[in-house]
Parts: C-alpha cells; sequence; structure tokens
C-alpha cells in the first residue's frame, strides 16, 4: 500500500503520506488502518500528506463515498491536506466540495511546514 501512516499521541495528530499511484482501494482502506489502530483517538488532528504522489486513480465514487461517511475525527479535529502539485489538487479539491458537510475544518496547503503550523500548542 502506498501509504506511511504515523500517529504521534504527544502532538495529538494522525500524519499520513501517500505517495506514487493511489488507487481506490487505497484510499478506502486507509480509513480502516487508521480506526483500528490503538494509538488513535478522536479528538487527535490529521494531517495527509500528498507531496510524493505521482498519479490519483480515484474514482468520484470513491470520493463521495468517503465524504459521506462520518467523519473517524470529532467534529472540532482538523483536517489538513497537502497537496503541492496542480493534478492532485483538482482531486482534492473535489473531495473538500463533497465533504464540506461533514468534515468542516478542512484545509488544504502546499507544504509540511504550512500543514504544522495550523495544528494547535
Amino acid at each position: 500500500m502506498p501509504v506511511v501512516l504515523k500517529i504521534d499521541p504527544h502532538r495529538r495528530v494522525v500524519y499520513s503520506a501517500f505517495y506514487g499511484r493511489i488507487t481506490d482501494d487505497e484510499v478506502l482502506d486507509h480509513r480502516s488502518r487508521i480506526a483500528t489502530d490503538a494509538d488513535f483517538k478522536p479528538h487527535f488532528n490529521e494531517i495527509v500528506d500528498f507531496s510524493a504522489v505521482t498519479e490519483a486513480d480515484v474514482s468520484e465514487r470513491t470520493l463521495a463515498a468517503l465524504a459521506a461517511n462520518p467523519s473517524l475525527y470529532a467534529p472540532s479535529a482538523l483536517h489538513i491536506l497537502v497537496v503541492p502539485n496542480n493534478p492532485i489538487l483538482q482531486f482534492v479539491n473535489r473531495f473538500r466540495e463533497l465533504a464540506a458537510p461533514t468534515r468542516p475544518n478542512l484545509f488544504i496547503v502546499r507544504t509540511r511546514a504550512e500543514a504544522y503550523s495550523l495544528l494547535p500548542e
């Protein structure tokens, strides 16, 4: 699976880094990986890093299904997506549109540094 998952209980953040070509299966499976990780807590914030993604072969149906599912996170949690390149930006912007009702605190940034600067101290 082209994704690395790191949960930092001290900083209260779930960090996921996708890389290479991502597909519907990888994106859908990742939610389950987070939910079943013993270190995961719903009040943590989330950073999803797409910096190393070269191609997103993710269907509109998958985006809609992910967006329609209730978030694993508390309503106050931040969802920060790192998207430095334009091909991936289109896919992420579509997800943001679809997920607006279920993830009101979703931000798109260009760098990891910018993502971490949004996290509360």
